[in-house]
């Protein structure tokens, strides 16, 4: 009984260590909201109606960039959305602050970058802001792509999460 304490007590010194030594953390973007905005109608030159747009988020959502340890990127997440609608639209994006679970900033919108290209350097995505910046034209019917990195600052622990907003604007 008295080794297993002592091995027990070593196990969680030893954690404790390597937690200190080692720090990471549990990264998650848990809301995702979408919506849209939609315009006067607006016609064509025949004097009939131009159109509407729809946003439908197909995947991805919400993201989740799992552990992540400090001062380092997240492994690149992919959300696909599409427009339902029968006009051109623009994708819209903003994010919040990384909070923590008691609402404390943690982190600014702009360590969450996103590209409509996979694979793009953390430094050549677009960061997030918390007021709304075109992401992307989509066609009627089309589908679009993105792909998000986030980047781990310095005092972020446990599980923060941000809430990021697309809009589609027709």
């Amino acid at each position: 009984m008295k080794n297993q304490v002592q091995f027990n007590i070593g196990l969680l010194v030893t954690l404790a260590f390597l937690f200190y030594v080692f720090p990471f953390a549990f990264v998650d973007a848990a809301k995702f909201q979408s919506g849209v905005t939609i315009g006067a109608p607006s016609t064509n030159e025949t004097g009939t109606a131009a159109g509407t747009c729809g946003l439908q988020i197909i995947s991805g959502v919400p993201i989740n960039y799992g552990q992540v340890n400090l001062g380092q990127l997240s492994n690149e997440q992919k959300v696909t959305y599409k427009n339902e609608g029968t006009a051109s639209a623009q994708i819209m994006v903003k994010g919040g602050q990384w909070i923590t679970g008691t609402s404390t900033p943690v982190g600014i919108p702009e360590i969450t970058r996103v590209a409509t290209t996979p694979g793009k350097e953390f430094g050549n995505k677009m960061p997030l802001h918390t007021s709304a910046t075109v992401l992307a034209q989509l066609g009627a019917g089309q589908t679009g792509e993105s792909y998000w990195s986030m980047y781990a600052e310095t005092g972020m622990t446990g599980s923060p999460h941000q809430e990021v907003t697309l809009d589609l604007t027709c």
